[in-house]
């Protein structure tokens, strides 16, 4: 039997050991001017060290007696057409329960992040989804203890072990299966071009590349290796670096967005070669770009559902799901 959620710290909690009054404690964080800029420096430091976030809008609610209904959600890129059916997919569990959806995106940027998810929690939201950003996510093992539902969504909690919630899509064996799809036709030059390990399942589907190249007696190469890719323009350039000097006879691309900048680049039109993306986009039959199909959508609702599961039962033991994906084989253009 799980033990219950520890009490949440409050504003008295820091006046106590701030030698303040809760008063002051409240002007502090709401950043009122007549605070001193030392105490309110003092004030702020123990209140992140508690975990205790002011919060108006919750007490405001508290006073009319209403529920907080709203889930928040933190995106790593709204841009990237991953997220659009998974929030959708989201979107369809919460309204099913009578939520509201509130989104933040990070622009893949940690500290954007951060604050996004300190802003949800100040609002008390009833819980949060998270498409991470960041390689160290800790600061919430604290949240997680006062007992506020989170789930991970897309890749696996960074820096929380196994102690969180979280959907992702068989990363490694799909991407596993993609590499074997190219080694059976002979290739055995397979290109890597992945997005920074911290995020979105970068480190399973590196792993997934470099089992399949092992298991058929091939040693990873770095010169075909090229990582820490963020747009298509890093992709874009990286191909033009990499087709024309290393030589590969295939390609393997750890997201949609990272492919679209291969299939820009000049070297990739001068030299179409095998290529297996991991995800589905729009044009991949067209350019006869096999993918590995994850369903964005299915993992949002997995996602939204869990929280929910947690909701209903703050004790249950964390639970880890992976959403099948599958390849699907696109090798001549339609073109």
């Amino acid at each position: 039997m799980e033990s219950e959620p520890a009490r949440r710290p409050r504003l008295e909690d820091v006046a106590a050991t701030t030698g303040v009054s809760i008063k002051t404690v409240s002007r502090a964080l709401r950043g009122d001017p007549k605070v001193r800029e030392s105490t309110r420096q003092r004030i702020v430091a123990e209140a992140d060290r508690l975990g205790v976030q002011l919060n108006d809008v919750a007490a405001g609610l508290r006073r009319k007696n209403q529920a907080m209904t709203s889930i928040g959600v933190t995106l790593g890129d709204c841009t990237n057409p991953f997220f659009a059916p998974m929030l959708r997919g989201i979107h369809s569990v919460a309204s099913e329960r009578g939520y509201l959806v509130l989104t933040a995106d990070a622009q893949n940027d940690p500290e954007l992040e951060h604050r996004a998810i300190r802003s949800f929690f100040a609002h008390r939201v009833a819980g949060l989804i998270i498409a991470p950003v960041g390689n160290d996510l800790g600061y919430l093992a604290n949240e997680a203890r006062f007992g506020s539902a989170i789930v991970f969504v897309d890749s696996p909690p960074p820096g929380l072990g196994e102690s969180m919630d979280s959907v992702t899509t068989t990363n490694a064996a799909s991407t596993r299966s993609g590499i074997e799809h190219l080694l059976a036709k002979g290739r055995r030059r397979i290109a890597y071009l992945g997005h920074p390990r911290s995020g979105s399942g970068a480190e399973e589907r590196w792993a997934g590349y470099v089992a399949a190249l092992e298991a058929a007696g091939i040693a990873v190469d770095p010169g075909l290796v090229r990582d820490n890719l963020v747009s298509e323009d890093d992709a874009r350039r990286a191909a033009e670096d990499l087709l024309p000097t290393a030589a590969p006879d295939a390609v393997f691309v750890d997201n949609n967005r990272l492919c679209t900048g291969l299939l820009q680049s000049k070297a990739f039109a001068n030299r179409r070669i095998d290529t297996v993306c991991f995800d589905r986009f729009e044009l991949a039959a067209a350019f006869g770009v096999s993918v590995i199909d994850s369903d964005p959508y299915d993992v949002g609702r997995a996602g939204a559902q869990l929280l929910f599961d947690r909701l209903t039962d703050p004790t249950r033991a964390p639970q880890r799901l992976e959403v099948p994906a599958r390849l699907v084989v696109n090798d001549t253009p339609t073109y």
